[in-house]
């Protein structure tokens, strides 16, 4: 009886044991699941133009430490943002879908008509999709979404936010302060204080999350206005004040991806720098490069911009001329950690992680629609690209142009600033030979015309323009959409 009981304990207690190990493997198994998973962080400059970094061919900025990150990552020469302001582009990388589809057409204002005006709360956001695969996340910078009740960023799957409601201003009590989350916490601040004081909270965050998956969105007011880069910065290029701007952004890009390195976290980071639309041209400087246009237009200095992606040892290297678009990051990163893309509703974006993983590919995009707030004013299928009619009162109101006069068939040279507002018939341009749209082939061309305009009106019947709404168009909620008032 003793040698059966003692036999009995013996079990009981090696069972417990295994148990134990058991439970002990199966904790390791979750964490071994969740380091595995990248973590992610997007930095988003703002009006950063295609020829304004060094690694694109600007001759007098230095940019180091973005040059660096293109030679560790993918450097895109085709990537391509789903409008030319702000607000929009910010909707849509966020989303993966057009900004008519997601209810952001045109750039929110601190104005009485758009004070019910944000990303609407039905909307799906990346972090959204992340936060439920157990990441953390953090927006950090400028929002520019809408900041009334249900539209800020901890709304949208952001776990935090520190930042500003949309850009810098004074003229506003509230646009020059720092919130977190809902809250003001630092009251009317100095703009060159932000770029530093923003990376030093990224830098810090990313060492509070060592050891769970982490997605920051990263969203610098460099180099939009002010044009005013911090004192150390000014007269170190051999540009403009513009180009001190542009090197003070790198600087903070560099002292992040270091940052990444020091803590041994670059292996299992994907890094993901573009920006939000062209330069501002008319109005600040910049450079579209070789592009023709620039913010505010459709031409593709406005929508074609710098875009790097890198994950150290699990993308490829090198320069990619794929042709893809920000919408594409919300499939693709929902993919990369585990997750499912909705379907409940129209994704635009395409999963890239082959391309991304083999830097080979076609692009996904069959067909692509430039819009310029709710005005649908180009289409894109493969090489071919097509301008098509519009009148200014079609325009937005950033775009109003008073007095201004019909494309008359020579002057394409001379839109590098407000780019082709006003157009009286279809110009086509073949991207592939004239990337910076010069050469109108229309009438080589017209069976190329008749189908982009063809696929036009699929645009206008689905999303809907200037003067009718789409089967699945979601619609601001104040009347006169172009308008300022």
């Amino acid at each position: 009886m003793k040698s059966f009981v003692k036999s009995y304990y013996h079990q009981i207690l090696s069972l417990r044991v295994g148990m134990i190990f058991l439970l002990l493997n199966i904790g390791s198994v979750t964490t071994i699941q969740a380091q595995e998973k990248p973590n992610i962080i997007i930095l988003f400059a703002d009006d950063l133009g295609y020829g304004d970094l060094s690694c694109y061919g600007a001759q007098d900025v230095n940019t180091p430490n973005i040059d660096q990150l293109a030679k560790e990552g993918l450097r895109f020469t085709d990537f391509q943002v789903a409008s030319s302001v702000c607000s929009p582009s910010r909707a849509a990388l966020l989303t993966g879908r057009y900004p008519m589809r997601n209810g952001f057409p045109v750039a929110q204002g601190k104005i009485e008509k758009h004070k019910d005006y944000g990303l609407h709360p039905d909307e799906i956001t990346i972090a959204d999709v992340l936060l439920k695969e157990d990441y953390a996340t953090l927006a950090i910078g400028k929002w520019h979404l809408g900041f009334n009740e249900g539209h800020q960023p901890i709304d949208h799957g952001f776990q935090h936010f520190y930042g500003l409601q949309s850009n810098w201003h004074t003229k506003h009590p509230d646009l020059d302060d720092v919130y977190f989350d809902r809250k003001p916490v630092k009251e009317n601040v100095p703009f060159e204080t932000l770029i530093g004081d923003y990376t030093n909270k990224a830098i810090e965050y990313m060492e509070e999350n060592i050891e769970n998956p982490f997605f920051l969105y990263l969203a610098y007011h460099s180099v939009h206005s002010p044009i005013q880069p911090s004192k150390e910065f000014i007269g170190t290029s051999k540009g403009s004040l513009y180009g001190d701007y542009v090197q003070e952004l790198d600087y903070h890009v560099g002292r992040l991806t270091q940052a990444l390195a020091d803590k041994n976290l670059d292996e299992n980071t994907i890094v993901i720098f573009l920006s939000d639309n062209g330069p501002a041209l008319c109005h600040f400087g910049g450079s579209a490069g070789p592009l023709n246009g620039g913010k505010y237009t459709t031409m593709e200095g406005g929508f074609l911009i710098p875009a790097i992606i890198k994950w150290k040892g699990k993308f490829a290297t090198g320069v990619n001329d794929t042709f893809l678009s920000s919408m594409d990051l919300f499939p693709t990163l929902t993919s990369l950690a585990g997750a499912e893309i909705p379907k409940d509703r129209v994704i635009d974006g395409k999963n890239i992680t082959s391309i991304l993983k083999t830097g080979k590919g076609t692009s996904p995009h069959e067909v692509v629609y430039y819009y310029n707030g709710t005005n649908l004013q180009a289409v894109r299928k493969g090489k071919w690209k097509l301008h098509l009619p519009r009148t200014s009162e079609d325009q937005p109101f950033w775009s109003k142009a008073e007095n201004e006069k019909p494309f008359n068939g020579s002057n394409l040279k001379n839109i590098a600033c407000r780019g082709l507002l006003v157009l009286g018939r279809p110009l086509l341009f073949n991207l592939d030979q004239d990337m910076g749209e010069l050469t109108d082939v229309s009438k080589k061309h017209p069976e190329v015309v008749k189908e982009l305009l063809k696929e036009a009106e699929k645009a206008r019947k689905e999303l809907g323009d200037v003067n009718s709404i789409g089967t699945d168009q979601r619609v601001p909620p104040f009347e006169n959409i172009q308008e300022k008032i």
